[in-house]
């Protein structure tokens, strides 16, 4: 993290301060409005992501300033207004206008900011091109959602929304799992690629692990089901694939009246991504989770 704010200050002094406080500011009104408790993980998630992608630039060999700033903004447009994705405007396009305002005002390059503002429009829109700082803080961001950071990341964003162990599981551990399984083939840079396939390990052990002692101990008893998502999908490349593979991670059976459970998904089209929505519910009782989240995009 120095070496991102030595590299900011040596051609912008302040920005990296006012970056933060910006981020704090923004995660602070929001949780203000919701009655949340207050917390700085979209500070901590920025700044692990830019401390990443500075390493993956160096790796890359590629000069690091627009990857970092990408990566600091990348989640800026968040919680937009004090609303978490209240609008049909990406949080990127409002990441892209605050970054093109904040760069001008600290005399930043036209061709730089408008470098910026295009990585961020396409970081997350499988629709357009992601090249140069965009790729690197693609793969940035994914890296530090595997491995011990990933886990470590998914139980603080579970105790922040106020779920318990075994709810956190079975409304997001299927997104998370999907995630990694996919990472490899995910990733837009080689040492991207080469970094992920040893943090997808990782993060698939553990949650294994504790999947199997939860059941050993008789707490809970969880499948990790495959499951082939049918459909006309786009990878980053440009070229069509029809079917993505998710993994879902449901009770083997249902937690009140110990019936099966029916799965059943569908997939949509979002504002920025394919979407999985599945449903698992009892055959016997009134028992049913709904769970959705982007497919993955394959590189």
């Amino acid at each position: 993290m120095n070496a991102v704010r030595k590299l900011l200050e040596s051609h912008y002094p302040g920005l990296h301060t006012r970056i933060e406080q910006t981020l704090v500011e923004a995660e602070a009104r929001y949780k203000r409005q919701t009655n949340a408790a207050p917390s700085e993980f979209l500070l901590e998630h920025t700044q692990r992501t830019a401390a990443i992608a500075h390493k993956l630039a160096a790796m890359e060999r590629v000069d690091a300033l627009l990857p970092v700033l990408v990566a600091l903004y990348h989640d800026a447009g968040k919680f937009h207004e004090g609303g978490y994705h209240k609008d049909e405007v990406p949080e990127e396009e409002h990441a892209a206008i605050l970054a093109g305002r904040m760069l001008a005002e600290a005399g930043a390059k036209p061709a730089d900011i408008e470098a910026v503002r295009t990585a961020l429009r396409a970081l997350y829109d499988d629709r357009l091109p992601c090249v140069e700082a965009c790729r690197i803080v693609q793969d940035a961001d994914r890296l530090d959602k595997l491995g011990a950071l990933g886990v470590a990341a998914f139980f603080t964003k579970a105790t922040l929304r106020g779920r318990g162990l075994t709810d956190a599981l079975v409304h997001t551990l299927s997104r998370e799992l999907s995630y990694a399984l996919a990472a490899p083939h995910s990733m837009l840079t080689e040492t991207g690629k080469r970094l992920a396939g040893e943090q997808t390990a990782k993060t698939v052990a553990f949650f294994d692990e504790l999947l199997n002692d939860l059941e050993r101990w008789g707490i809970a008893a969880f499948a990790r089901r495959p499951l082939l998502v049918e459909g006309d999908f786009r990878r980053r490349d440009g070229r069509r694939v029809q079917t993505v593979q998710v993994s879902i991670v449901m009770p083997r059976a249902c937690p009140d009246c110990e019936a099966p459970l029916r799965l059943t998904h569908r997939s949509e089209r979002g504002l920025k991504c394919d979407m999985l929505k599945a449903r698992f519910a009892c055959e016997a009782c009134d028992y049913a989770r709904d769970i959705s989240f982007c497919l993955p995009v394959l590189a």
